[in-house]
């Protein structure tokens, strides 16, 4: 087989001929220059070609190892360098590049470094050495000259693009070596991006850049070409393996023309595919149009003049061909006019309508290809994701004002609702054939074991049948998890184009059908889940059984294992149906907020409102997951935010029931209950985030009315009742702690068990089988118990609900007997041993969380010294790493358990002391009103939101610290960009901390792991970095009313002012001062400082004297990183272990301390940044994974 200079293997691939004509794409082959025999030197073929300013022609003559340089007649002017690794020499140059000044820069690939040389050749600078470290190359390929001077480098075996200045000092790079199906189940798992970076190339060889500064990367081993936005946000991926239209085989180069369409050199495919600057194939130069050979196309360049010029890998010739420069617009009316169009050519013309402003004329072509796209009967379109694709665009013309056609929105719901069920679908055909596939692979796999268990000496034949049904599942596997990744991308279109039509404040008839396809999408996805985990409880019952009966016999156990395993995938699927049924769930709750239609909680099973029968199937969704304890937690916080949100608006309206109650309502409900009673888990539910109101009588909670018809006679026996009810929940916790102590056990058992396994000879064949089969067993009973540890939970949920009605109708009662003072009385008690719970699982997790960073540092220390006599002491660390985690994963559990009781508990705590009203508040009187979740392209993933900031003008803008970005949202709270991403390059961001803005909206963000800030413009774009190697760990800053950055230093005891250009200005240290940890400065010139010492707080004015302090002692207060001010309600600031906020007046004394940890509204996790815009108070609640907002305006 022929290979190129690459090492690519060629294989002649099929003709494909293009769809379109050369009447509508007139390309003409003008000739061919640097022929073999048209010099008297020895050439060969070119491996980097660019044009300078005044059209000379620019070539790497790679097996030269030279530079050569034509003018525009092809006429050899000059030519230098030579093998060696001397300056000035080569070793296979590869991409060139031409600066302002006329400047060349060469990839010197096998030097693996980039020389730079002026235009008459003279070697100028040298920069790079082979490594992957920050200034090192392997195999440069290509050069780009930014306007500012700087350089981007594609290393084609780093599978990275590299930034340098002018002087050669590298600036960070992006990207790191993967395959797509890598990229895939890294999203698919939830890999973190600083173990898998989420920009994965292989083998990246060209960069291009169009009009709007966008940029293009062919990612060749990757079969695709990648485009970024001018902040080096990932915005299209387009190309997949193999010889269609559209499809590659090793994409070498892309050229952007002067009317941005691609150019791109497909190299085992033999031809120069044109797409759209959207990812429309347009056309081919190939032999069969060009009338020219074409073998192994891999250099493509656009001179002045607009004419494409193509280099060969087996030939030194180059070929120019005169391509059309009409604009975009022109050539997609063109596309549009023939009388077949192609649909994918209609979207074309509807997106470079739109990209020029043209809404109508771009709706009017948007509803044409819609149109077209229902009416083939056959589905055969030249696009994937064609009618997802078309809606996507109508719906943000909607967002922009345009008025959206009956006709065309009911098309683009049709086509987004069909091909997310045609995404469903193939997951579930998929899924069931690697189900069949598994079941004969363990069965070959499973009488394989048996036979040797039996004899583990016998000489056995080799087992073909289990070879290839162990391929088949392989197959199977990577097929699944490929079309579970194109489903959720699907998922997020599909809730991006809804969110987009919910947020564009339609009229309620156009609405209809949104909301009609938002019922019917999240019904099925239910449907679906209920289904498949009745399958699963079904399966466990036997499997029970059986484990009872094998007694370890393999036979027997073989039934086991085949059904735990396909329960695990079972498991597996669920993860993917939760994902777009949380997607409805977030649709739902943008329906409710920017529209009038009324949204009720059955509308999240797809159900009308008063179907209890909805109700009860979320629950079961939410008990299904129950075992899943990386997933509840995030699927109880999900759920529990959109019920709250949806009850909002009518938790005081007229109750929906009236209750009379009776001493046997509110009789203990034993914890090993099994009788479930769905609709009371609910309501109980729906109580945990709902007042408790006194109505004349009776009482009103949550959507019920209760009244204890006889309760004047009865107070003994309910005073009884009440403190039975206390007396059950110590039971609870007795019996809370004997299940964890199980877990615990069992966990161990697993460890030991994943050690052995480790540890096994590889001569025991034996060992490994029953190890195997006893770690299924273990994580089968661990699951069980979380299970059992979960409905727990529930059952106590409905004691704790009894008991609070119980002690509200005591608190009703004109005189308290001695039965309710001794209530009333173990009832505090109670209560303040759970505050106290809560706050030392607080400090514990604090504690553990600085353990496990230490412990994460000495394994880095220990990775990098690459000493073989370091491994035991590695492997050490490893264990305590992972004990740690169990610890903090205990300690949250207990955390959330006991804050889930306590805020029960609240609810009779403010009812009896008054302190309950019409509407679910703070302490204080700020109001929960809304709350900010990740959305845009992002829909579905988790946010966890540090520092937060309003701007001038409200936009809240929200730092993900550990996805490493930044998103901006409105003061409506809709999204409108993000940027950063993991990387160490000028736009990445690495554990993004804190954030602040000047008077021009600039944008200033603490790069954690980097320990520099970093500026960007209003919309993101990147400006300049400083402090790096400079600042020790920093969390906080804030800006002056002259655009001063106040940066707190705690490592080094002092808080730094710089101005916009990074420059220091002066700096604070003094003996007031004790490691500072949070700076807000305030618009007179005064400051305020949080730090280490033993005041919570400390308010300097404009000269530095220290005016006010406030004492930590006995608030139960941490240190403050994050303030907010109001010139009337005072000071704010988070204490982010304790989930508290302090709120203080402007003499610093303490107002409140609202600690409400929990998931329900008003209720807060770790508490990050904060931010006051017009009387709302922005909150980062970092476990909750939201931004919670809350009304100020009726502050007391």
């Amino acid at each position: 087989m022929r290979m190129n200079s690459l090492g690519i293997p060629r294989t002649k691939p099929p003709k494909v001929h293009s769809f379109m004509t050369t009447s509508l794409f007139p390309m003409k082959f003008e000739n061919a220059y640097r022929a073999e025999d048209s010099s008297n030197e020895e050439l060969s073929p070119p491996s980097g070609l660019c044009f300078s300013h005044d059209g000379n022609l620019l070539l790497s003559d790679d097996f030269n190892h030279r530079v050569q340089i034509y003018d525009s007649q092809f006429n050899l002017l000059n030519s230098f360098g030579s093998k060696g690794k001397e300056p000035g020499q080569f070793q296979y140059p590869k991409g060139i590049a031409v600066d302002p000044e006329g400047n060349i820069y060469v990839a010197d690939s096998w030097n693996h470094r980039v020389q730079k040389f002026d235009a008459k050749g003279t070697s100028l600078l040298t920069f790079g050495t082979c490594g992957d470290g920050k200034g090192e190359l392997n195999e440069p390929y290509d050069i780009m000259v930014e306007p500012s001077g700087n350089l981007i480098v594609v290393e084609r075996y780093n599978h990275r693009i590299q930034f340098f200045d002018p002087q050669g000092l590298s600036l960070g790079w992006l990207g790191d070596r993967g395959t797509v199906l890598e990229r895939q189940l890294a999203e698919l798992l939830g890999t973190p991006e600083n173990l898998l970076d989420p920009i994965l190339f292989e083998l990246p060889t060209s960069i291009a850049k169009d009009s709007h500064g966008n940029f293009f990367i062919t990612d060749s081993g990757n079969h695709r070409v990648r485009k970024f936005s001018p902040q080096w946000q990932e915005i299209l991926s387009f190309g997949e393996q193999g010889t269609k239209p559209g499809q590659f085989q090793y994409p070498l180069c892309v050229t952007v023309a002067p009317n941005d369409l691609l150019y791109i050199a497909d190299l085992n495919n033999e031809r120069v595919q044109v797409i759209s600057p959207f990812g429309q194939y347009l056309f081919s130069i190939d032999p069969s149009n060009s009338g020219q050979p074409f073998e192994a196309p891999c250099l493509t360049a656009i001179d002045p003049k607009g004419c494409l010029h193509i280099g060969f890998t087996f030939n030194t010739r180059i070929f120019k061909y005169l391509i059309p420069l009409v604009s975009q617009n022109t050539l997609a009316e063109s596309l549009a006019s023939v009388p077949e169009p192609d649909p994918a050519h209609i979207l074309y013309q509807a997106l470079t309508l739109e990209d020029a402003n043209d809404n109508l004329k771009s709706l009017t072509a948007i509803e044409k290809t819609l149109t077209l796209l229902t009416e083939n009967k056959s589905e055969t379109t030249p696009f994937k994701d064609s009618k997802i694709d078309a809606s996507l665009p109508l719906s943000l013309l909607s967002t922009k004002g345009t008025v959206i056609t009956d006709t065309a929105l009911e098309l683009a719901c049709q086509g987004a609702e069909q091909q997310l069920q045609d995404a469903r679908n193939k997951v579930l055909e998929c899924f069931h054939s690697w189900q069949d596939v598994v079941a004969i692979f363990t069965e070959h796999l499973y009488e394989e074991q048996r036979k040797i268990v039996k004899d583990p000496d016998g000489v056995r034949d080799f087992n073909r049948d289990l070879y290839v049904a162990e391929q088949e599942d392989k197959k199977y596997y990577r097929l699944t998890q490929n079309e579970f990744y194109c489903y959720r991308k699907k998922v997020q279109k599909f809730s991006r184009f809804i969110c987009n039509l919910t947020e564009s404040h339609l009229a309620e008839t156009p609405l209809k059908p949104v909301k009609d396809v938002l019922l019917q999408q999240a019904k099925e996805t239910l449907s679906l889940m209920k289904e498949f985990f009745e399958q699963k409880e079904k399966s466990e019952e036997s499997m029970v059984q059986i484990l009872g009966e094998s007694q370890g016999e393999k036979d027997k156990l073989s039934t086991f294992l085949t059904q735990y395993y396909s329960n695990c995938r079972i498991m597996d699927l669920q993860q993917h149906l939760l994902f777009e049924l949380q997607s409805h769930w977030f649709n739902f709750r943008s329906l409710a907020r920017n529209t009038e239609q009324n949204v009720s909680p059955e509308n999240l099973a797809g159900k009308t409102a008063g179907d209890l029968s909805g109700l009860e199937d979320l629950l079961k969704i939410l008990i299904g997951f129950h075992e899943d304890w990386l997933t509840y937690p995030r699927l109880d916080q999900k759920f529990s935010s959109t019920l709250d949100a949806l009850f909002k608006n009518h938790s005081y309206s007229k109750p929906d029931h009236i209750i009379d109650l009776t001493l046997a309502d509110l009789a203990p409900i034993s914890y090993d209950s099994e009788n479930l009673d769905l609709e009371a888990t609910f309501k109980a539910f729906i109580t945990e985030a709902s007042p408790l109101i006194s109505q004349g009588e009776g009482l009103v909670w949550g959507q019920d009315e209760f009244q204890f018809p006889g309760f004047s006679d009865h107070k003994k026996e309910l005073a009884r009742c009440a403190l039975n009810l206390l007396e059950a929940q110590i039971t609870y916790q007795e019996k809370a702690q004997e299940l964890i102590q199980q877990l615990e056990e069992l966990s161990q058992k697993r460890k030991d068990l994943d050690a052995q396994l480790i540890k096994a000879k590889v001569e025991d064949k034996v060992s490994p089988i029953t190890i195997s089969d006893n770690i299924a067993i273990v994580q089968f009973q661990i699951n069980l118990i979380r299970r059992m540890v979960m409905s727990l939970d529930i059952n106590q949920s409905l004691n704790l609900n009894r008991l609070v009605l119980a002690g509200a109708f005591l608190s009703l009662a004109d005189n308290e007997g001695p039965e309710a003072k001794q209530f009333f009385e173990s009832f505090d008690d109670f209560h303040c041993q759970r505050d106290q719970l809560i706050r030392e699982t607080s400090k514990s997790r604090k504690e553990n969380t600085f353990k496990l960073s230490d412990l994460n540092n000495q394994l880095t220390d220990l990775a990098s010294k690459y000493q073989i006599t370091e491994i035991s002491d590695s492997m050490s660390i490893e264990r305590k790493i992972e004990q740690v985690k169990i610890d903090l994963d205990q300690l949250e559990l207990e955390h959330h358990r006991n804050s889930r009781i306590k805020n029960v508990l609240d609810r009779l705590v403010e009812f009896r002391t008054g302190l309950s009203s019409s509407a679910e508040n703070l302490d204080t009187g700020f109001l929960e009103v809304q709350i900010v979740e990740k959305a845009g392209g992002e829909i579905g993933q988790t946010l966890a939101p540090q520092g937060i900031h309003h701007n001038h003008e409200g936009d809240l803008l929200i730092a993900d610290y550990e996805h490493h970005q930044v998103f901006s949202y409105s003061q409506k709270g809709n999204y409108q960009f993000h940027f950063g991403g993991w990387g160490n390059a000028p736009a990445c961001l690495q554990y993004p901390v804190n954030l602040s803005t000047d008077s021009e909206n600039s944008i200033y963000v603490i790069d954690e792991k980097n320990r520099e800030i970093k500026k960007f413009d209003r919309e993101g774009r990147f400006l300049l970095r400083f402090g790096q190697g400079d600042f020790g760990p920093i969390f906080s800053l804030s800006i002056d009313t002259s655009d001063h950055i106040w940066v707190a230093e705690s490592e080094h005891n002092r808080v730094r002012i710089f101005d916009g250009q990074g420059k220091i200005q002066r700096t604070l240290q003094n003996e007031n001062l004790k490691e500072p940890v949070s700076v807000h400065c305030l618009p007179n010139g005064e400051y305020i400082i949080g730090d280490r010492s033993e005041s919570l707080l400390k308010h300097f004015d404009a000269q530095g004297t220290l005016i006010h302090e406030t004492s930590k002692a006995n608030l139960g207060v941490d240190e403050i990183y994050f303030l907010a001010w109001h010139p009337t309600h005072g000071i704010f600031g988070s204490d982010f272990w304790n989930s508290q906020i302090v709120h203080l007046n402007n003499q610093l004394e303490i107002q409140n301390v609202y600690h409400k940890p929990g998931r329900r509204t008003g209720q807060l996790g770790k508490v990050g940044g904060l931010s006051i815009f017009n009387d709302q108070l922005a909150v980062a609640n970092f476990d909750g994974g939201k931004v919670q907002i809350f009304d100020l305006s009726n502050f007391k």
